[in-house]
């Protein structure tokens, strides 16, 4: 929470808050440790008698396609929490232990329609990005009121968040099929469109890809 959500969603004071109640509370809390390093499992078990692992999901979705090791492709979750870093009065050393990641100046284009999505446009907004492209493999959802949704069309309501709302090109059906690079930095993805259809138990699959403009 408080290094991959950006600050301009979520600021950090009320971690802080949220963390001095639960000290209050009783609990104790010990960062920058790692289980079977500094601290053996044998220790935890003889010590405590319940154990909770929560540690979150570190692997990133990867994104195989030819082209995926040129440089200037990168995961959201090594983007994002560098700015929040920087924010929180980190080094850039300290913040990007393996080189800067930075949008300033650049043409940026985001892979995926959901938050995370939002918050690498609202990160490259506020680094200065050139321009920033949104693609969605789902297609474009119908706008919508809300008092004529039911649970199952819930999900296929077109929303627009706050960073999306402070500028970039969003496009929808739209699969991505391979990177192209020069002196092994990227340039451009070529992409397909696809349509959508039900199949006989109403869900929807990808029908038909079609030609897209390479971005």
């Amino acid at each position: 929470m408080r290094y991959g959500i950006p600050d301009f969603k979520m600021e950090k004071w009320l971690i802080d808050r949220r963390v001095e109640q639960m000290e209050a509370e009783g609990i104790s809390f010990r960062s920058e440790i790692e289980v079977g390093v500094d601290v053996q499992m044998t220790a935890l078990l003889d010590g405590f008698d319940a154990i909770a692992i929560a540690g979150g999901a570190e692997h990133s979705r990867d994104l195989e396609v030819p082209g995926r090791e040129l440089d200037g492709i990168h995961f959201a979750m090594d983007f994002l929490p560098q700015q929040n870093k920087r924010g929180a009065g980190d080094s850039e050393e300290r913040a990007a232990p393996h080189g800067t990641i930075t949008a300033a100046g650049k043409h940026v284009i985001v892979i995926g329609g959901g938050d995370t999505g939002s918050d690498c446009i609202g990160t490259s907004v506020r680094q200065g990005a050139a321009s920033i492209t949104q693609l969605e493999i789902l297609p474009r959802p119908p706008e919508r009121e809300n008092k004529a949704l039911t649970w199952p069309d819930w999900p296929m309501k077109l929303r627009t968040s706050s960073s999306q709302e402070e500028g970039c090109e969003r496009d929808w059906a739209v699969l991505t099929k391979q990177a192209t690079g020069q002196d092994g930095r990227v340039t451009a993805l070529e992409c397909v469109r696809v349509e959508w259809q039900n199949n006989t138990d109403g869900r929807s699959v990808m029908q038909e890809f079609r030609p897209a403009p390479s971005l």
